[in-house]
């Protein structure tokens, strides 16, 4: 009885398993930064200085085709934005490396959270 319950639980879990999302870092296209916004208090967190930065850009994924944003508890976030900064002021072309699990909770467009930027 035990040992047939382990063969249905076990064929059961391979069963589901494909259907399970995995979150991965994913590239997005090349383009420019369409906008962005820095918030004085919407993400931040007690031992970061700053808070979330939303970036308006047409990422070419769907699980956040509107654009990325940014943690303070991010490492590398004040580099990050300095990047970002750059890149909006000057049209530079970038293309993003984001986490394409983390979404965004300050809008109802989908962001993903950036692991990286790169100038093209």
């Amino acid at each position: 009885m035990i040992n047939t319950l382990k063969s249905i639980s076990i064929f059961t879990l391979l069963l589901f398993m494909p259907l399970v999302s995995f979150a991965a870092v994913v590239n997005s296209s090349v383009g420019m930064i369409d906008g962005m916004y820095a918030y004085d208090d919407f993400g931040a967190q007690d031992r970061f200085e700053g808070a979330d930065v939303a970036v308006w850009f047409k990422t070419g994924l769907s699980e956040c085709s509107a654009g990325v944003w940014l943690t303070p508890s991010a490492p590398g976030y004040q580099t990050l934005v300095s990047f970002l900064l750059t890149a909006y002021t000057t049209k530079q072309r970038v293309k993003f490396q984001v986490y394409n699990d983390r979404i965004w909770t300050g809008s109802s467009n989908k962001l993903c959270q950036i692991d990286a930027i790169r100038f093209e």
